[in-house]
């Protein structure tokens, strides 16, 4: 199923530096793989935060890890970042090496979708909120399309979905998708006004920065 392959594409994004009186600082969020070559999408302000849990420690990376069938288990794989794009506050990274999937098949990626959906259209929401070691998926509704400041009043207006999901710290750079079809956009922030729905960024956006690196995602066939 669709959904399922979407799933498999989800990574958690976790830095770790040395803070203070000799305790690590901890980031943690959510990003997705578009394509084989290990390509991901997550927000701009989830790297800055990356940044600032890194800046003490010279030298280290952000860490891709996806989810497995063993929790014991964590597969993490440094991250380059490639491109950001903070006027909509998307942003594109690379993993050091793909991630390898079960013997005969394709690294898992999530398909694209670029179509416009309308208000009303089921979507699904796939992320790791407050450190969870495996994705929360949850389910909901989109209650408007349109443009939203995401980067602060005087920045770029950028295409938006309003959803009726309410999401926890960690779920910035998650996909929402249709059920049966694509990705659509990327989680960016709660929505201030009403704490109980959210917000995310159009998908083309991400798709911008994907050709500018000659990227090879996958539209929703």
């Amino acid at each position: 199923m669709q959904r399922d392959r979407v799933l498999r594409a989800v990574v958690q994004l976790v830095a770790v530096g040395p803070g203070e009186k000799g305790q690590n600082r901890e980031c943690s969020a959510t990003g997705f793989l578009i394509d084989e070559e290990g390509f991901l999408i997550t927000n701009a302000h989830v790297v800055e935060d990356a940044n600032r849990c890194l800046e003490k420690a010279p030298g280290a990376m952000i860490l891709a890890k996806p989810a497995t069938a063993d929790s014991r288990v964590a597969r993490a794989v440094p991250c380059e970042v490639v491109e950001i794009d903070e006027a909509h506050d998307v942003a594109l990274l690379k993993t050091a090496r793909p991630f390898l999937s079960e013997p005969g098949e394709r690294p898992p990626f999530a398909p694209l979708e670029v179509h416009a959906v309308a208000e009303g259209t089921a979507v699904m929401v796939s992320g790791h909120p407050e450190f969870s070691w495996q994705p929360v998926t949850q389910t909901g509704r989109i209650v408007r399309v349109g443009q939203a400041h995401l980067a602060g009043e005087d920045a770029a207006r950028s295409g938006a979905l309003e959803l009726d999901i309410p999401l926890r710290l960690g779920n910035s750079g998650s996909p929402v998708y249709r059920p049966d079809g694509g990705v659509i956009a990327v989680v960016d922030q709660r929505d201030s006004l009403r704490p109980s729905h959210s917000v995310a960024v159009s998908i083309r956006y991400a798709i911008a920065l994907a050709d500018r690196h000659g990227a090879r995602w996958h539209a929703m066939d």
